[in-house]
């Protein structure tokens, strides 16, 4: 299995970089489809005669001793503060994400710096999925092949727990199961800047191959729901866009088991 493990306090560490980020005035605002933002101006009303800003060079919110919203993507969704000339975005859609730049001038005729916001609007993770390929090898071991599929497809970040060992970064993963080592369980978490969701399945290597219920798969869905249940493939699985697994990835190449995988017979399933 490949990657490095992933400690608490490498979870703290980013939140607090995030954190520390905002607090010193990074521009840059993480967001869910839906949520709202606040955009802060940076400026204070005592000595502001006018202030503009714009979505992509696009004028979206001007005040000259009045507010104005001219026609824009955002209309009925745009508030400014006129103590502090914030500016509220709501029901955030991802075609909001963009770049945001605020312009002001003071009472005196002064150009105030323009000051630029960088605004990512992220689709929630509403569903994971653990593929998985289980093949019976000719030493009647077996080569075990996962893969994590998620509702959403960019910007994620994959953390993989199996018994005491916890790794990341990795979509999918590859071991070694013989018949001794019995149930072996198993959990993808994917995250993105606004989300985190989680799948478990229970992986087994059996020598009877005529038998179907021999890699039968219990995986289930761990969301924000009350009651988790067992899904079948036939009534979610239409929802994500499932690859194939790929064996030719570098992944494979890291992991040596002191065999190579045969293939006389291979049973095949994508569960939920």
């Amino acid at each position: 299995m490949s990657g490095g493990p992933l400690s608490s306090s490498s979870k703290q560490g980013i939140l607090l970089l995030s954190i520390l980020h905002y607090g010193v005035g990074i521009s840059l605002f993480n967001k869910a489809v839906g949520d709202s933002v606040e955009l802060p101006s940076g400026l204070e009303r005592e000595g502001i005669k006018s202030v503009e800003w714009k979505y992509k060079k696009m004028v979206i919110v001007e005040f000259d001793r009045n507010i104005s919203l001219p026609r824009s993507q955002f209309k009925g969704r745009l508030e400014m503060n006129d103590s502090n000339f914030s500016l509220t975005i709501q029901e955030l859609s991802l075609q909001d994400s963009g770049e945001f730049l605020v312009s002001a001038a003071s009472n005196k005729g002064r150009q105030i710096p323009t000051k630029t916001i960088h605004l990512q609007v992220h689709e929630p993770i509403s569903k994971v999925v653990i593929q998985k390929e289980i093949t019976l090898l000719a030493n009647q071991s077996c080569s075990v092949w996962l893969l994590c599929n998620v509702s959403v497809g960019s910007k994620l970040s994959y953390t993989w727990e199996r018994g005491n060992e916890t790794y990341r970064d990795d979509e999918q993963i590859h071991f070694s199961l013989s018949p001794a080592d019995g149930d072996i369980s198993v959990t993808c978490t994917a995250s993105n800047s606004v989300s985190e969701k989680s799948a478990s399945a229970t992986v087994k290597c059996s020598n009877d191959t005529t038998t179907p219920a021999a890699l039968t798969d219990d995986t289930r869905m761990k969301d924000t729901r009350t009651n988790s249940q067992v899904m079948s493939i036939y009534e979610n699985v239409d929802d994500l866009a499932v690859p194939r697994l790929n064996k030719s990835q570098t992944l494979y190449d890291k992991i040596t088991f002191g065999r190579q995988p045969e293939t006389p017979c291979s049973s095949y399933q994508e569960v939920l």
